[in-house]
């Protein structure tokens, strides 16, 4: 059980790291600041979902 807790906990942290390169892509090319936080929730949403379906996948995290 401890151990499927420390996989969710590194897919929030990926999915994080994936929102920040989003927001700074944004950012980047000149996009306002609410740009950058939309930018960055869809991606932080969109790679929650995707890291934990592949996982669920593979059988680590789920019932």
């Amino acid at each position: 059980m401890q151990q499927k807790w420390m996989y969710v906990i590194i897919a929030v942290l990926a999915a994080l790291v994936a929102a920040l390169a989003g927001s700074l892509v944004a950012v980047i090319e000149g996009g306002k600041p609410l740009v950058a936080l939309r930018s960055g929730a869809t991606t932080f949403a969109g790679a929650l979902t995707l890291i934990l379906g592949v996982m669920a996948c593979l059988g680590v995290v789920g019932s």
